[in-house]
């Protein structure tokens, strides 16, 4: 019987882009019925995105850059180079299409490589509905909803459920109403805490 387990995330946290990582790579060894859950943890952030320094003055950049990119070795991914922030809203709202059209996993894999791996804002609706092409989304459909906020009180319902729970960090994962894992965490942290769920 396969495991089942949320998510909360966002895509501008490389943490989630490294849980998405770690989540692809368990699955391969244990079944697991993964939701991911949206929370638009930086509402504040320019449409256009920024530059992580213009919003983390202090942020060390090659000390960040080594420490994501140590915890994506397990699975091959280096978030550490990324330095942009996006504005994830429309993502985040598209992903509420993809998913009623069954494509969750698909879009959320499609934006994270188009954010991580190819570096483009994925704040940028016009880049959004060409990933929703490239998987098979109508994406017409997808532009009206998006221009007419028809999820954004799906997203304000995820903030509230957010607050409710406390939760203070993305990624986190839940079992039913337990709390699982959540933060800043390896690979083997990771790995061990889910099959231990079996």
């Amino acid at each position: 019987m396969a495991l089942s387990l949320q998510v909360y995330f966002d895509f501008s946290c490389p943490y989630c882009y490294l849980a998405w990582g770690y989540m692809k790579q368990v699955k391969a060894k244990t079944a697991i019925n993964d939701v991911w859950v949206s929370w638009e943890i930086h509402p504040q952030t320019p449409k256009d995105g920024a530059n992580i320094q213009e919003v983390m003055p202090t942020v060390n950049l090659p000390e960040r850059l080594k420490k994501l990119n140590d915890l994506g070795a397990p699975v091959g991914i280096t978030p550490g180079h990324n330095t942009f922030r996006p504005n994830t809203k429309l993502a985040l709202e598209a992903l509420e299409y993809a998913t009623a059209c069954g494509k969750m996993h698909r879009w959320i894999d499609a934006v994270y490589q188009a954010s991580f791996v190819v570096g483009v804002n994925i704040g940028d609706k016009a880049v959004l509905l060409k990933i929703a092409h490239n998987i098979g989304l109508d994406a017409s459909e997808l532009d009206k909803r998006l221009e007419s906020g028809y999820y954004s009180p799906t997203i304000l319902a995820h903030d509230k459920e957010c607050m409710e729970k406390q939760l203070e960090w993305v990624p986190t994962v839940y079992q039913g109403d337990t709390r699982v894992i959540e933060g800043a965490f390896s690979y083997a942290d990771f790995e061990e805490k889910i099959l231990a769920l079996k």
